[in-house]
């Protein structure tokens, strides 16, 4: 019976993949099953293997800062005969991949669903600075309750991230790579959102968005210059889709938008403006763009001239020198501009012995239409120019101060906030009460998500943001002991208040 760490024992192998074997393994200091991830280091050289060993211990850390209902949290990391093993929380579950692989594309209404959920946990990944990096249908992990929870944060990045390496070959595949990625960029929250974009998109359309193909190498390029297809079969979620695809990181939604957005769709309701610039028109492959119709009926799509596919453009050349102009031709040019000044300025003069001629010989008909405009407005006669009514009326008037859109003062925001966490973990019934009815969660998975907490204690004071809405968000840094292991871990929790009504009310929570 293979043992790690004196405490994790391995039960059956759950797969394996480019970065590793995953095991199902029993804790048994804890007495709980885990999910223990050996990874390999197939491709590393001899003097870098500490090194890269180091890394991954170091990634792990790192991912296991991050605890969010809808990301797998890791445990605990340890070596293996020198090998590092990430242990994680357990899941029966299938990862989208292989869902689509049994069922096909999926409706656009279920990948939003799932799409919401996964950019939730990426949008707290983000907030505590995690970037997941290879985000792909495969570590996105459905459960046999429909929970869905992304998998391998940090682990791509451990192994080194995915690129092209010394010996030509890659690290992963490029299919949900961000063009940024394949250029040279680092990582970073924008490319994970890319990511995430193109596994919506394969939800829905079946296949990646820049096509599928044996050749890792040619697709690397087709990532790189952004030949990215237009969604034809997403329906609702099409605008947002190209939007997540853009080709320019600064183009694209945060990934908190995005679940905002995805979630919206999936609920059928209206979908909520971000102030993301639209991106540039994606361009397929195949010379015709088609672009669907703007709304997810059953129109057939719309054809579009043709266009040439998108190109990076080429580095640029050393500039060549200017031709020289013979000494004959500069001489030439001289005595033009010379002439030309020359006529200028006499043109000038002339017009203006003119104009001063004309204001002589009309001055008195120019003063006439003053005076007479005087005589005919008999109760402004012996009126002073300076002082008239008229001229003051004709002046704008000071704008006046628009009303609260709120009753609710930003130090009353932050009493309601710090009162409701007072609450957590023990009444999590009494801080359900503090939500919009309409908006809050069930008293259950409140009692769930924060039994898993000993104490919640607020750290700094909360960043209080007014909207001319009347709504109010509120950024809290929340120091959580964990029940199991009494560590303490810092989450960023940001809500969202009402404050229209007789009284501040909950309508959004993000962890």
């Amino acid at each position: 019976m293979n043992k790690l760490g004196d405490r994790y024992v391995l039960l059956d192998q759950l797969g394996a993949g480019a970065m590793g074997v995953v095991w199902r393994a029993r804790d048994e200091l804890l007495h709980r099953d885990v999910a223990v991830k050996q990874m390999l280091l197939n491709d590393v050289q001899p003097h870098e293997a500490h090194e890269a060993v180091q890394r991954a211990m170091r990634e792990g850390r790192i991912a296991a800062r991050l605890q969010h209902p809808n990301a797998i949290a890791v445990y605990d990391v340890v070596l293996d005969n020198g090998k590092p093993c990430l242990v994680m929380e357990y899941l029966p579950s299938k990862n989208v991949s292989a869902i689509l692989d049994e069922r096909g594309p999926m409706p656009p209404l279920e990948a939003a669903r799932i799409g919401s959920l996964a950019a939730s946990a990426l949008a707290a990944a983000h907030a505590a600075g995690i970037v997941h990096r290879d985000i792909k249908p495969g570590n996105v992990l459905i459960g046999r309750d429909g929970n869905v929870k992304i998998t391998d944060f940090g682990i791509s990045r451990a192994l080194g991230d995915v690129a092209v390496t010394k010996t030509g070959m890659l690290a992963g595949t490029p299919a949900y790579l961000a063009p940024e990625l394949a250029r040279g960029a680092e990582p970073a929250p924008p490319s994970d959102v890319f990511s995430l974009g193109a596994t919506i998109y394969a939800m829905t359309e079946g296949e990646p968005p820049f096509g599928r193909s044996t050749n890792d190498l040619g697709l690397l390029y087709k990532v790189a210059r952004g030949e990215t297809r237009p969604p034809m079969r997403s329906g609702p979620l099409t605008p947002l889709l190209v939007r997540l695809l853009a080709n320019e990181p600064s183009q694209r939604p945060t990934a908190a938008q995005a679940a905002a957005e995805l979630k919206a769709i999936a609920d059928g309701v209206p979908v909520p403006a971000t102030t993301v610039l639209p991106p540039r028109p994606m361009t397929p492959p195949s010379g015709t763009a088609v672009m669907p119709s703007s709304g997810p009926g059953t129109q057939g799509p719309r054809t579009m001239p043709p266009q040439g596919p998108r190109t990076r453009p080429p580095a640029p050349l050393e500039e060549p020198e200017p031709p020289r102009r013979s000494n004959r031709g500069l001489a030439i040019a001289a005595v033009i501009l010379g002439v030309l000044l020359i006529a200028g300025v006499a043109y000038a003069i002339i017009q203006n012995q003119g104009d001063k001629s004309r204001a002589t010989d009309s001055g008195a008909s120019t003063t006439k239409p003053a005076s007479q405009t005087q005589s005919a407005q008999p109760t402004t006669t012996n009126a002073k120019p300076t002082t008239t009514k008229p001229a003051q009326t004709t002046e704008p008037s000071k704008p006046t101060s628009a009303p609260p859109a709120s009753k609710f003062t930003k130090a009353q925001v932050t009493q309601f906030v710090q009162q409701h966490y007072a609450k957590l973990p023990q009444n999590a019934a009494e801080a359900v009460e503090d939500w919009d009815p309409d908006q809050a969660p069930s008293v259950n998975s409140e009692k769930q998500y924060w039994g898993d907490y000993t104490k919640v204690a607020i750290k700094g004071p909360p960043l209080v943001t007014a909207s001319d809405d009347g709504t109010f968000t509120v950024t809290t840094a929340l120091q959580l002991t964990e029940a199991e292991t009494n560590k303490t871990v810092t989450e960023e929790h940001t809500l969202k208040i009402d404050g229209k009504g007789e009284k501040l009310q909950i309508v959004k929570e993000d962890r």
